[in-house]
């Protein structure tokens, strides 16, 4: 969904951001994973603080409350997904809906649980660098563990008469996502992780003992070492693609005006 008209900068990006969400909640693979890990931490939620960071609709929240959390803050910075959310769980006595960026929150209480969905197609490249710089420390983080993936194939089972060969070509050193049908394919090694309290926004990947001509990258969310969602499964995240030139790169995340940047290239062999 895309907004076609002029709109003031600060009301394009708000609505922009409402719109995203609707996207998000049409990935049923992904709303259904986050409730299935919630479930299995439900001895945790019950009778616990807990805090849905940028709740959107609201939906998480009112899953914690209704798996018997003491108290559920959803907070959320985006004016209009507040007030959805606010009406979404108006019936709920025992949610806090806030309008806060969550880097400002500063809770009465310790959070006993904290639920987010922060990934980006990348994983770094949206908001999951926030969980560094709260200004509290939650008890237990949901999902607490995400690995960005990759692997790569041959070219010639992808392109086609819109992705020519000559247009991948043109592609160099871009990463797009959403550029080959997102089928369900091999994730294949390991670039880059995300832990709670313990990040890394670069790295170096050598990829020489893989064949193929394309490079892609697929995000795995985890949850006690256990993948609980997917690029290829739930479509909210994409794989993201670009055309092979070496066997090694250097991918880094920096903090940006609007954002994460993204900057990847490839590096000769040493």
């Amino acid at each position: 969904m895309d907004i076609l008209n002029e709109l003031p900068e600060r009301r394009f990006d708000e609505l922009d951001d409402m719109l995203a969400f609707i996207s998000i909640y049409d990935d049923e693979n992904r709303t259904r994973a986050y409730f299935e890990m919630l479930e299995q931490n439900r001895d945790k939620i019950e009778g616990k603080v807990c805090l849905e960071a940028g709740c959107g609709f609201g939906l998480i929240a009112e899953h914690l409350a209704r798996l018997g959390a003491g108290k559920v803050y959803a907070v959320e910075m985006n004016p209009h997904l507040y007030e959805i959310a606010k009406q979404r769980l108006a019936s709920y006595n025992n949610v806090q809906v806030v309008q806060s960026d969550i880097l400002d929150f500063h809770p009465a209480e310790k959070i006993d649980v904290l639920v987010h969905e922060l990934f980006g197609q990348l994983l770094y490249d949206e908001d999951i660098y926030t969980l560094d710089r709260l200004r509290f420390e939650p008890g237990l983080v949901l999902p607490e563990k995400a690995v960005l993936m990759g692997g790569c194939m041959d070219s010639v089972s992808l392109v086609d008469e819109s992705v020519t060969p000559h247009v991948l070509q043109k592609l160099n050193g871009a990463l797009v996502s959403g550029l080959f049908d997102d089928e369900d394919i091999e994730l294949m090694f390991p670039v880059l992780n995300w832990e709670y309290g313990a990040s890394t926004y670069e790295t170096i990947c050598g990829i020489s003992a893989y064949r193929g001509d394309v490079l892609y990258f697929g995000l795995q969310i985890m949850h006690h070492d256990k993948v609980i969602c997917r690029a290829g499964v739930c479509s909210n995240w994409s794989y993201v693609w670009t055309p092979r030139y070496g066997d090694r790169f250097k991918l880094v995340f920096e903090p940006g005006a609007r954002g994460t940047l993204v900057k990847f290239k490839w590096i000769a062999n040493k």
